[in-house]
């Protein structure tokens, strides 16, 4: 259980550093005239509200040592990071 606890929350760390990014590119401006920013600006709300729910199960569950909380939590927080890496290799077509 120590594993999967570790495991969920590294990549929610990893997400975090994902909507550190997104929200550093909002507020330097960078995304490619109005239409790029208020697309920029809803995914990043969009990620931080996700993230934000992601927490509270994953807090909730690593205090009452809840295993399905800790996978729901841990499937839930990897989908942003396959999302990025797709978009690194050039999958999202």
């Amino acid at each position: 259980m120590n594993w999967l606890r570790t495991a969920a929350w590294t990549v929610f760390a990893l997400d975090l550093v994902i909507l550190a990014q997104m929200a550093y590119a909002v507020a330097s401006g960078s995304g490619g005239g109005p239409t790029g920013q208020a697309l920029l600006r809803g995914f990043t709300l969009r990620l931080a509200s996700g993230l934000a729910g992601i927490a509270v199960v994953l807090i909730f569950s690593s205090w009452k040592r809840n295993i399905i909380g800790l996978w729901v939590s841990l499937i839930c927080a990897a989908i942003p990071l396959l999302w990025v890496a797709a978009g690194m290799l050039g999958l999202s077509d």
